[in-house]
Parts: structure tokens; sequence; C-alpha cells
């Protein structure tokens, strides 16, 4: 299940809980895909703290996705993880590493509104 949470035009936040379909991943990438037609850059809030799953469909959409997105990744300036799993923790340094202009940081399940507000501060005109 997927979750848009209020934020600036600029922001795109979710709350993911249980099971992940592919249609809630569309849904997601579809809410991406409009705020990048707005913004040169934008941020990104993903809560994962109640997500259990992932439909085996969503992990050949978001590698087609992300390879799709290849020499774009710069846009995402800012991406925030809120979760109380520490192996997500790690796995969120990682993607730091592998998408050097993107700003990565991870968030206690208590702290999204934390997490939002951090988001909120990119500039989204800025380049990075």
């Amino acid at each position: 299940m997927i979750e848009i949470l209020a934020s600036p035009p600029h922001v795109a936040a979710y709350r993911f809980a249980d099971q992940l379909t592919g249609a809630d991943y569309d849904a997601c990438i579809a809410d991406v895909e409009s705020r990048l037609a707005r913004f040169p850059r934008i941020a990104v809030v993903s809560d994962i703290s109640d997500l259990h799953g992932l439909a085996p469909e969503v992990v050949g959409k978001d590698l087609r996705y992300a390879l799709s997105k290849r020499g774009e990744y710069d846009r995402f300036a800012r991406a925030g993880v809120v979760t109380d799993k520490r192996w997500l923790v790690a796995v969120a340094g990682m993607a730091g590493r592998i998408m050097p202009h993107t700003e990565v940081r991870t968030f206690a399940a208590e702290e999204r509104s934390i997490a939002l507000a951090w988001a909120s501060e990119l500039d989204p005109a800025k380049a990075g």
C-alpha cells in the first residue's frame, strides 16, 4: 500500500505499508515524474517503517525505472528514508555512495516530520 503524504510540490513523500504492489509502484512513479516535470531537482522521502514486502513485479519495475533515469540522478537532490530496520539504514548508506549527487539520510520511524522538514529545505531551482 502507498500513501502520498502532504508535502511541498518539490518533495515527493510517501508512506509504504504492508506489501508494495505493482499498482502502488506505478502510482509512486507517476507522482515522482509529475514533480520532475515541474522542477529541475526534487527531494524524496520514503517512510518504509511499515513495509513488509514487495510484489515480485516491483523489483523489475524499479530496475527499469532506475536504468531509465541514468544521467538524471542529480535531479534527485535529497532522499530521506524513514525506517526502524537496521539493514535498510545500511542499504541507504550504500545508495548515497552510488548516487554521489544525492544527499541521503535515514530517520527513525518517529522522525517522519523531521525527514519532511529536512527534504523541504531543498531549493529545487538551485543547481547541484
